[in-house]
């Protein structure tokens, strides 16, 4: 891998990435010889270089589906855009000059030429930068000099990292990033028996809890992240080396399992199974019928965060726990000097959207219609988060109001000193259950039993929930969690909060395609 590494960074450097004098972890693009050019990615196969393509044209907001690494007509058509809007020679096919054309551009108009990346929030520290350059130097890629400085040297070193573990490629240093290299280097690396490869939400696990499982079991643990639930099914269906445990929201279960993505549970072998707290496993059980798939994992609500120092100048005297804040077009626009938004979460916040509407409970069609009227008046003044950056969108007072994931306000809470608001509104919220489950195709399924026994454990689901900021589902699980957490109400609700909450809906194939539709519309 260190030689493939290499071999792509001469390859950028000979491609002219940053032509004349553009520089950027001390050294020159465009003073090598040039590469030998190679031929085009055949059309029909899959192809890393596709899928690269296809991750840096969605980047730049050309492509909106999920890379495949297939050539499809929506990438050629990508390609075509780019190459007309940049002056380059027309063409539909993926060869390394046009990735290397389409980096360049990325480096040029994202702001990346001068080492940082446009949506920093993304990117852990300088600290965390050089210290992931040179444990990446420690597994032998080579990440350029060690500046703390987000280059293309680390960029290319990172992807090539990524992609030796088989997981999603962005050559980004996020905290997911750093906490598998700090693994990869410090873990059970040779020593492992075998390998357990966990597919999860963002800034959803407490990192020691890997690392101490990986020592205790000689287990190699390989983790990823998804955006969503639809992206999580995408990945199950399309990775080149399957997950062995999933995290899905609870109410997705039934139809992954319906479309055979997902296995039956041994619980057999589950020693700790007794620890589950009874009232969270019944409420699973509104979605997963006999809890044959899925185990819950942490629970929570989907209501409202915001700022009440940023709101009160933008609103002052103004009540903040309803949903009309977001879904009302002319409150919403009070907010929206700064800051309005909704997580991209389409199954959480399209059933919300109808709610506000009137329609409380889910039923197809009514519901599907009463939601886009809301989100068609809403164009323009509220955004889209995405998940991997809600978290410190609230903290750093980039958004001041949104409806998004009880867990990530109470992150919110913690990384702002206690400058976000959270609550389930008075207007209704939804109830969700994120769950534990094994996919079908799993190549390792002893093992990821062995991690849900593991997570089982009252001390170890207490140190993520401490981390995570959720609510976990376990009944001995008090003890280990702090005060500050257990005590939030954003966390755990009151009655009278939680009697506002509806669970989440178990969406139908056709309701999935029609939130699909909304969202897409809403979300451009």
């Amino acid at each position: 891998m260190k030689l493939r590494t290499l071999a792509l960074i001469v390859s950028l450097l000979g491609s002219g990435l940053l032509a004349g004098t553009a520089q950027a972890q001390g050294f020159v693009f465009g003073t090598a010889q040039p590469a030998k050019p190679e031929a085009a990615a055949p059309s029909g196969a899959r192809s890393a270089k596709v899928e690269t393509a296809q991750r840096l044209l969605a980047r730049m907001g050309l492509l909106r589906e999920t890379p495949s690494g297939t050539l499809t007509p929506a990438t050629q058509e990508a390609i075509r855009a780019f190459t007309a809007k940049n002056g380059l020679p027309a063409t539909s096919q993926v060869t390394d000059a046009l990735v290397n054309s389409i980096r360049r551009v990325i480096w040029q108009t994202q702001n990346w030429s001068g080492g940082n990346y446009k949506g920093r929030e993304k990117l852990v520290d300088a600290a965390g930068l050089r210290e992931a350059q040179i444990l990446l130097g420690k597994l032998g890629f080579d990440a350029g000099p060690l500046d703390g400085t987000f280059g293309p040297q680390t960029q290319v070193a990172t992807e090539a990292f990524q992609e030796s573990q088989s997981v999603t490629v962005d050559g980004l240093i996020t905290a997911t990033v750093l906490m598998n290299l700090r693994r990869a280097v410090n873990g059970v690396g040779a020593n492992a028996k075998e390998t357990l490869r966990v597919l999860n939400w963002p800034d959803y696990i407490e990192p020691s809890v890997l690392q101490d499982f990986e020592k205790e079991f000689k287990i190699r643990l390989i983790y990823d992240i998804f955006a969503g639930n639809d992206d999580l099914q995408a990945k199950i269906q399309s990775s080149k080396t399957p997950y062995d445990l999933v995290f899905p929201t609870a109410n997705a279960v039934p139809a992954m399992a319906a479309k055979g993505l997902l296995g039956k549970l041994d619980k057999a072998s589950l020693k700790n199974l007794s620890n589950i707290d009874p009232r969270v496993d019944a409420t699973l059980r509104s979605w997963d019928k006999d809890g044959a798939y899925s185990l819950p994992y942490m629970w929570y609500t989907v209501g409202i965060a915001w700022n009440p120092k940023l709101t009160a100048k933008a609103f002052p005297g103004h009540a903040m726990d309803a949903l009309t804040n977001v879904f009302d077009p002319e409150t919403a626009r009070r907010f929206q000097s700064c800051g309005v938004g909704v997580v991209d979460s389409a199954s959480d916040v399209v059933p919300l959207a109808a709610m506000a509407a009137g329609v409380p409970k889910w039923d197809g069609k009514n519901s599907s219609n009463a939601a886009t009227q809301v989100l068609n008046r809403l164009s323009g003044i509220v955004k889209v988060i995405p998940t991997d950056q809600f978290i410190d969108a609230l903290a750093n007072g980039k958004i001041c109001v949104a409806i998004g994931f009880s867990g990530d306000a109470v992150q919110a809470q913690t990384k702002s000193r206690g400058a976000v608001e959270y609550r389930v509104p008075s207007d209704g919220g939804l109830l969700a259950i994120d769950a534990m489950a094994v996919p079908a195709n799993a190549r390792n399924k002893r093992a990821a039993h062995l991690f849900m026994d593991y997570l089982m454990r009252p001390q170890v689901i207490g140190k993520i929930s401490n981390t995570v900021g959720y609510a976990n589902a376990n009944l001995k699980a008090g003890e280990f969690m702090s005060e500050a957490v257990k005590s939030n109400p954003a966390v755990v609700p009151s009655t009278t909060a939680l009697s506002l909450s509806s669970p989440i809906p178990i969406l139908s194939e056709q309701d999935q395609q029609d939130i699909s539709r909304i969202w897409a519309k809403f979300a451009k």
